[in-house]
This record gives C-alpha cells, structure tokens and sequence, in this order.
C-alpha cells in the first residue's frame, strides 16, 4: 500500500506507478546484494502486476495508480506536475542495463 497516515491512523490502499517502479528496482538490487531468490521472485511478482494493472496498452504510458477496490485511479492525472515517467523509464532502464 501508499503510506501510513499516523495522525490519523489511516492506511493510505493504494498503489502508485512510481511506488511500483522502484519497488521493483529495489528487490531487485537485493537480490543481486544478497543472492536471495525471494528478492527477484518479489521483483518478478511486482513486475506482474504492474503489467497487469498500471501500464495502459491501449493508451500508452503507466497509469497514475490502482485504489483498494482494484479500480483504475482514472481522477488522477496520467500526465501532469506530479506524473511524468521518470520513475517507469528508470526502473525500466535499471533491469534492462542489468539482466542484457
């Protein structure tokens, strides 16, 4: 999930592109740290449900998240101030530069 909101004790149930694309990125890196599988299973698991759930084959681009009801986050912005691919084309650039 997103965050923890501790003031309001509140559990943020969503899952953002940029989240995903560094997630993936960092259980990858502990995997090539550590040698432990279950790293790069995480990676791999994480990698699955982005494709399923964020990228947007139809439109291009990654979606700006999923909320708790597994539906698409369509209010937020695809593009914008706070969305840009940065965080995709990184994790992206990262596995490709190492797995090549």
């Amino acid at each position: 999930w997103y965050e923890y909101e501790p003031a309001e004790q509140h559990l943020v149930k969503q899952k953002h592109w940029w989240v995903q694309a560094e997630a993936m990125v960092g259980f990858f890196n502990a995997w090539q740290i550590t040698g432990n599988n279950n790293y790069l299973q995480l990676s791999m698991h994480n990698w699955e449900y982005t494709k399923e759930h964020i990228i947007d084959r139809q439109n291009g681009e990654w979606v700006w998240g999923i909320a708790a009801d597994d539906l698409l986050m369509a209010w937020e912005d695809k593009v914008g101030i706070w969305k840009c691919p940065y965080h995709n084309s990184r994790a992206c650039l990262e596995i490709i530069k190492r797995i090549g």
